[in-house]
């Protein structure tokens, strides 16, 4: 691109049928934004950053030098944190502000945060003049490694998490690792999950990545990180590109863990992380999974003992396994009245979807209950 990335910095390409664009990966990448801004998008009119408080405090006054020393104007919105703030009240209040802003279809939202201000400052950023243009800058490692890449994006409803939402491309998205050490441990963990989830389902190579390297992920060290995140970048553009839009049966493997997840950040009120509910969420799939023939014994295993080793517990929380399956019944790969799970068949390979009956979901919860992990 001849923005003079650092060194070390991948560039990978996101090709759809209908438009392509950049997911870049690099040390110091925010100081860089600006030039990055322009040699992508022409004529930006002026740039609103939607993030939240804690993010918005430690890097929000870096992107903004860097757009204003490339010509462009930037404003930055502070939401709420947590996943309470992606609701339909907080979406409508940030259409609101970008309205008083004077933002228009030649305006750029750039969404600097986690999974929260990437999925509704997408979702806002496609539904407000029916869409403007859209930047992803990721600073979790688990929006890093799977939710800014690949146009989904939603707000919650009482009734259920992802409820409401559209497809929303970015025009670019960028991925500095070196933020990941500002980040809490339990967050980096929360992420993990997400990176054991594209090990499992489509790259025995990173697993043994994630063994080799799971002390010092835990510790933070950014460069295990630098390891991982290009690899799981790579795993889930090769899924958009297959099935953009989740019609096909392929991206709903990107969903292992998610069904069952889901349910429980739900029934918690979001008190369990996005990726604690996922770790527990792979562990029933598995387990069923096994218990069908469909997985080896030995290969449930090694997926177990590597969520230890990161500190990652797979015990069913203090909740009721028939409300979890009540909101099991509304997720979106359901059919028919029967619950549909992502079945893994072994360490990096391809899983299957398959129905899986109330019964045997509900035995396995009651086993995790009393799981010591």
């Amino acid at each position: 691109m001849g923005l003079g990335l650092n060194e070390g910095a991948v560039e990978l390409m996101v090709n759809l049928n209908y438009k392509s664009y950049p997911v870049i990966i690099s040390p110091a990448l925010l100081e860089k934004a600006g030039g990055i801004v322009n040699a992508n998008l022409a004529d930006v009119s002026k740039c609103v950053i939607i993030t939240d408080r804690v993010v918005g405090g430690l890097y929000s006054n870096s992107l903004e030098r860097s757009l204003e020393g490339q010509g462009i104007h930037a404003a930055s919105i502070w939401i709420p944190e947590g996943e309470e703030a992606k609701s339909w009240n907080e979406a409508g209040d940030l259409i609101g502000s970008l309205i008083d802003m004077g933002v228009d279809r030649r305006s750029l939202i750039i969404a600097l945060g986690g999974g929260v201000v990437g999925d509704i400052s997408g979702f806002v950023a496609a539904v407000y003049l029916r869409g403007v243009r859209l930047i992803q800058v990721p600073t979790t490692l688990l929006a890093q490694v799977d939710s800014s890449i690949g146009g989904k994006t939603a707000v919650n409803h009482e009734k259920g998490k992802n409820l409401i939402g559209v497809f929303k491309q970015p025009n670019v998205v960028l991925i500095d690792p070196g933020v990941l050490k500002t980040l809490p441990l339990r967050e980096l963990k929360s992420g993990l999950a997400e990176v054991v989830k594209y090990a499992v389902i489509a790259d025995a190579e990173l697993f043994k990545i994630i063994e080799a390297e799971a002390d010092r992920l835990i510790n933070g060290e950014i460069r295990a990180f630098s390891k991982i995140v290009p690899r799981c970048c790579r795993v889930k553009i090769a899924f958009v590109e297959q099935d953009e839009r989740d019609e096909k049966g392929i991206r709903a493997a990107l969903n292992y863990g998610h069904t069952v997840g889901h349910a429980l950040e739900a029934v918690s009120s979001f008190g369990i992380r996005h990726g604690e509910a996922v770790a527990i969420g792979m562990e029933v799939a598995a387990k069923i999974s096994t218990s069908q023939g469909l997985m080896e014994e030995e290969d449930f295993e090694e997926q177990h003992v590597l969520f230890k080793r990161l500190g990652i517990s797979t015990k069913l929380p203090n909740i009721d396994p028939i409300t979890l399956v009540e909101y099991m019944h509304r997720d979106k790969k359901a059919e028919r009245g029967s619950i549909r799970l992502v079945l893994p068949t072994g360490i990096g390979e391809k899983p299957v979807i398959r129905p899986v009956e109330d019964a045997l979901i509900l035995k396995t919860l009651e086993e995790l209950r009393s799981n010591e992990a």
